[in-house]
């Protein structure tokens, strides 16, 4: 498949350089021989980047998947929290385009994020509101785990199906929602335990919010 057109969400690109540096930046979280996975969900489609270990190269390779917040957050969430119909409509979305995927990806890697609407799940999942603090505070990259995800997942799906009585529990954001579905979907169809939260390198798209 060529490479889609400019997504401004999914900026900036990565480089070699940029790669060795984010391995030193893992420290003792990556081995010399684990690939580096890396997610960015953009306004219309995602992108996964792959840079190999010590028997490969560090050349980061990008694979993208046509979908995006648009997909979801917009058109089938309609800038609405999700119906019960609509979420199972997100979820069959969802799983074609990342099952293609999963063969992708390396079976040893370090499984990483610096999306700002992924942040935003995981600061509500790990109830950490400021994840600079933590990093500073700790030493340590703060991680997700797929159960603090399924678990989030869960009350989502609660809400969904009672749409007139939302949960306090749960950001009330269609963007949120969306990004906490691809997240739980590549994680289970990836076969993923758990993605490491790097600090952001671009600001959330005030623009697309709703």
């Amino acid at each position: 498949m060529p490479p889609p057109g400019p997504d401004k969400a999914l900026e900036p690109q990565l480089s070699v350089q940029n790669m060795l540096s984010l391995r030193r930046f893992l420290g003792d979280a990556i081995q010399a021989h684990q690939s580096i996975a890396m997610l960015d969900i953009g306004n219309k489609r995602s992108r996964l980047m792959i840079s190999e270990g010590e028997s490969g190269h560090p050349q980061p390779v990008f694979h993208h998947m046509m979908l995006g917040m648009d997909l979801l957050a917009k058109r089938t969430f309609r800038h609405r929290m999700p119906s019960e119909a609509q979420l199972e409509q997100g979820i069959m979305l969802v799983e074609d385009a990342v099952t293609p995927i999963a063969r992708l990806v390396p079976p040893s890697n370090v499984f990483v994020t610096r999306d700002p609407c992924l942040l935003d799940v995981a600061r509500h999942a790990l109830g950490i509101q400021d994840l600079q603090a933590a990093w500073v505070e700790t030493g340590r990259l703060p991680m997700l785990s797929r159960e603090a995800i399924e678990s989030q997942f869960e009350s989502l799906v609660q809400q969904a199906s009672r749409p007139h009585l939302p949960l306090g529990e749960i950001p009330q954001s269609p963007r949120w929602a969306a990004a906490l579905l691809i997240l739980r979907e590549i994680l289970h169809h990836w076969q993923l335990g758990a993605v490491r939260l790097l600090p952001s390198l671009r600001e959330p798209d005030q623009s697309a919010k709703g």
